[in-house]
């Protein structure tokens, strides 16, 4: 009997799952980032601070046709898919208010941070860069999770085999309207701050969002990626007192697979400690 079982344990882990699905016809939801700009004033040397940010944004639901996808061929064991166009669009919504909390440590010139976010879906931020008197610059990358919904017809083929080479396959279509799934989400990119006066700052800040980061749906793995959405921010902050900010900016979003251009206003409060 344990010989039974454990034979039985072997060939279950050699078994394997294959496959994938071609999105021909898709709709998927992608919550916009607000924008990213660091600490935002000129920190002491060897010296720490905590920054509370609220963005305040006005909201956009824009259904973004995307430039052509192409979803390549799926071999199967039995059955194969040809290459074939994808009609897909992003569901772009920019929620109206976002909030963040970040700790930033500064050594010598140097800057570190870590930060978590809602907007409206919670992340994870890390940031590195330089922190002067007349300007700052850094890099950051962020982590989220997000229950976003799409809607979908993608044909799909689900092997089974083993690592022997043997299998069998089914196939189907994914069919859905207004389905959902919690997805991680990345954002990474880089700013710049100047800082003219000391109550005062310009900023631009370069971002890289990818609203799916992991190319499969409903465990299915997909044969194309999902396009990043660039976006450019150019803003200006007044410092009060050396504890707040107050910051107005414009956030304009695009990529290489959109067919237009969409921007959004950011208004944003801070408060240092």
């Amino acid at each position: 009997m344990r010989i039974y079982l454990i034979l039985t344990i072997c060939v279950s882990l050699l078994l394997l799952g294959c496959g994938g699905a071609q999105v021909q016809r898709g709709s998927f939801e992608a919550l916009v980032p607000d924008a990213y700009t660091g600490p935002t004033f000129a920190m002491d040397d060897d010296s720490s601070a905590w920054k509370v940010n609220v963005s305040i944004r006005n909201p956009n639901d824009k259904h973004l046709h995307l430039k052509e996808i192409w979803n390549d061929t799926i071999n199967g064991f039995e059955y194969t898919l040809d290459p074939v166009a994808g009609d897909v669009y992003y569901d772009f919504k920019i929620f109206p208010v976002a909030a963040s909390i970040d700790y930033f440590g500064k050594k010598t010139f140097l800057l570190g941070g870590i930060g978590f976010g809602l907007d409206p879906f919670p992340y994870v931020r890390v940031t590195a860069g330089i922190n002067e008197r007349y300007f700052e610059l850094g890099a950051f990358a962020s982590l989220g999770l997000a229950k976003v919904s799409y809607s979908v017809y993608a044909p799909y083929i689900d092997d089974q085999g083993n690592m022997a080479g043997a299998g069998t396959s089914s196939k189907g279509v994914i069919e859905c309207d207004d389905c959902s799934e919690w997805k991680y989400n990345g954002n990474f990119g880089f700013y710049v701050n100047a800082f003219p006066f000391s109550e005062f700052a310009l900023s631009y800040s370069f971002s890289a969002f990818c609203p799916w980061l992991y190319n499969e749906l409903q465990e299915y793995p997909l044969t194309f990626d999902f396009p990043y959405i660039f976006s450019n921010y150019f803003g200006g902050t007044y410092i009060i007192n050396n504890h707040y900010l107050v910051s107005l900016g414009a956030n304009i979003h695009f990529g290489n697979d959109f067919k237009e251009t969409i921007w959004n206003l950011e208004l944003k409060t801070a408060f240092i400690f």
